[in-house]
C-alpha cells in the first residue's frame, strides 16, 4: 500500500479515536433533583420550570392555591413542531408512584402545548413553546414530586423531555438555623444547619419509616442531603442536629457572564465576533479561586435569565450565541474530567459541557451554544473512577459563600402508597439567625 494511504488511514483512526468519549455514569454528578432526560437531540435548548411569576423561583407550588408551574423551552429546529404533554407522580425518591391518574389528578391525560411563538429578528431562527400547570385541562389533587413530561404529539411514547416539579402542603413547622462548623477541620470551609421538626398536627408514631427529608443547597442536585436520619426522637419533635450532622462545603460564589447585547463587550468579556452568520463571545480567561481569600460577588446561585437588552419580549427576540470557556491549568488532570456546571448545563455532567484540555494553550476549554441573558456557573471536576463530583477544586471552599437551603419533608400515612410533601422551609446563609 502507498505510504500516503497508510498515513492518511492511521490519521483517520486516530482522529475517530480521540472523538470516543470515557464512559461515566451520570448519576454520579446529579441526585434527585436532576432533569431526568436529555433534549431529544440538540435542537432542544433552554429548557426552564419554575413557579409562574419569576424564571428564577423555584418549581414548587401549594397544593390549592392560585400558584402555578410554567414551563419553557425552544427548538431550534426548522420547523414548528406539536408537542404534548402529561404529568406523573412521584415518591419521595422520583420512582413512579403506581398510583392511577384519577388518584393525583383531574382532567386529560395527554394535552398539547398551544402557546408557542416564532422568535422575531433573530440569526437563529427558533420556536418558543410554554404552559402552565395547573390549567383548565388538568387539576392537581394530591401533594408530593411530580414528573412533566414533554412528548411528541403524534406519538406520545416519544419523550421529548421531562422535567421536575413538587407540590406541597405546608402542614408542619420546621426550626432551623445555619451556623459555622463546631468541626476545626471544617469550620472555615462549611455550613452547618440546626432542623427539628414538630409533628403536631399530624399523626407520626415511626418517624424512621413515615417521613423522609431532602436539603438541597442552591436547588442544585450535588451537595444535597437525601434520606437523613434523625438523632433523636421526642414526644411531637424529630430532631435532626448534632455535630457531624448535616455539614455542607461553603464553596464560593458562582462566576457570571452577562450576553444581553452584542453590540458591546460587558464585564466578563474578552471579545465579540460575527463568523458564518452567528455570533461568537469569547470570555475572559478564569482564574482558579482555590487558594484565593473569600471575596463577596452577588449571585443567582448557579441560575441563568434569558435577557436581551431593551426587549420587553427576550424570550422570542433574544439570540443564539456560541460561547467560549476558558480555564488555564498548567497540565491535564490524570484521571479527572472537567466540566462547566450550572443549571446552563441542566446541573449534569455530560459530552455537551465536558472540557478539553489544550496543551498548547495549557487550558481547558469548552464552547456553548447559549440564548442571550445573564449567567451563572462553575468549574467542577469529577473523577472519572469514583464519579465524585469536586465543585472546590477551581472554586475554593468558604463558609463565608452566600447559598440558599431548600428543606423538604416527605410523609407517607401508614396504608396509602405515595409520599406526600407536608413541610417546606428556605434559609439564607446570610440571613440566618
Amino acid at each position: 500500500m502507498n505510504n500516503n494511504l497508510i498515513y492518511l488511514a492511521t490519521l483517520l483512526l486516530l482522529i475517530n479515536l480521540s472523538s470516543i468519549s470515557p464512559k461515566y455514569d451520570e448519576n454520579k454528578c446529579h441526585n434527585n433533583f436532576d432533569v431526568l432526560g436529555a433534549s431529544f437531540g440538540n435542537q432542544i435548548k433552554s429548557i426552564k420550570v419554575y413557579k409562574t411569576g419569576s424564571e428564577l423561583s423555584e418549581p414548587i407550588i401549594e397544593l390549592g392555591s392560585n400558584e402555578s408551574i410554567t414551563l419553557i423551552f425552544d427548538d431550534l429546529s426548522d420547523s414548528s413542531k406539536n408537542y404534548s404533554y402529561t404529568i406523573v407522580h412521584c415518591s419521595s425518591d422520583w420512582k413512579e408512584s403506581g398510583l392511577i391518574k384519577s388518584d393525583y389528578m383531574d382532567g386529560f391525560d395527554v394535552n398539547p402545548i398551544n402557546d408557542y411563538q416564532n422568535s422575531y429578528a433573530t440569526r437563529v431562527p427558533y420556536t418558543h413553546y410554554k404552559f402552565q400547570i395547573p390549567n383548565t385541562d388538568l387539576k392537581i389533587k394530591i401533594s408530593g414530586n411530580y414528573i412533566i413530561r414533554v412528548v411528541d404529539t403524534y406519538n406520545n411514547e416519544k419523550i421529548l423531555f421531562e422535567q421536575k416539579f413538587m407540590v406541597v402542603e405546608p402542614i408542619l413547622k420546621l426550626n432551623t438555623k445555619l451556623r459555622q462548623p463546631l468541626n476545626a477541620m471544617r469550620r472555615l470551609t462549611s455550613q452547618q444547619l440546626e432542623l427539628s421538626i414538630l409533628t403536631d398536627p399530624l399523626n407520626i408514631s415511626n418517624p424512621n419509616k413515615e417521613v423522609t427529608l431532602a436539603i438541597f443547597q442552591n436547588l442544585q442536585p450535588d451537595n444535597s442531603l437525601y434520606r437523613i436520619h434523625p438523632v433523636f426522637i421526642r414526644a411531637n419533635e424529630i430532631v435532626y442536629t448534632s455535630p457531624d450532622n448535616l455539614l455542607f462545603d461553603g464553596i464560593n460564589e458562582y462566576r457570571s457572564f452577562d450576553i444581553n447585547s452584542i453590540h458591546y463587550i460587558s464585564s466578563g468579556i474578552k471579545s465579540i465576533d460575527q463568523i458564518a452568520g452567528e455570533y461568537s463571545i469569547q470570555l475572559q480567561s478564569s482564574e482558579n479561586n482555590r487558594n484565593q481569600k473569600y471575596t463577596n460577588q452577588p449571585d443567582i446561585n448557579g441560575r441563568y435569565a434569558v435577557k436581551l437588552e431593551r426587549s420587553e419580549l427576550s424570550e422570542i427576540e433574544a439570540d443564539y450565541v456560541w460561547v467560549y470557556f476558558t480555564m488555564p491549568y498548567y497540565d491535564q488532570l490524570p484521571d479527572k474530567e472537567v466540566y462547566v456546571y450550572g443549571e446552563l448545563t441542566d446541573w449534569q455532567c455530560k459530552p455537551q459541557n465536558r472540557m478539553q484540555y489544550n496543551y498548547q494553550r495549557e487550558a481547558y476549554e469548552l464552547r456553548l451554544f447559549l440564548k442571550q441573558g445573564y449567567y451563572n456557573y462553575r468549574y467542577v471536576v469529577r473523577d472519572i473512577k469514583t464519579g465524585e463530583l469536586d465543585q472546590t477544586f477551581f472554586e475554593g471552599n468558604h463558609f463565608k459563600t452566600e447559598n440558599s437551603y431548600l428543606i423538604l419533608v416527605y410523609y407517607k400515612q401508614p396504608g396509602k402508597q405515595y409520599d406526600r410533601i407536608v413541610g417546606i422551609k428556605r434559609i439564607n446563609s446570610k440571613n440566618s439567625p
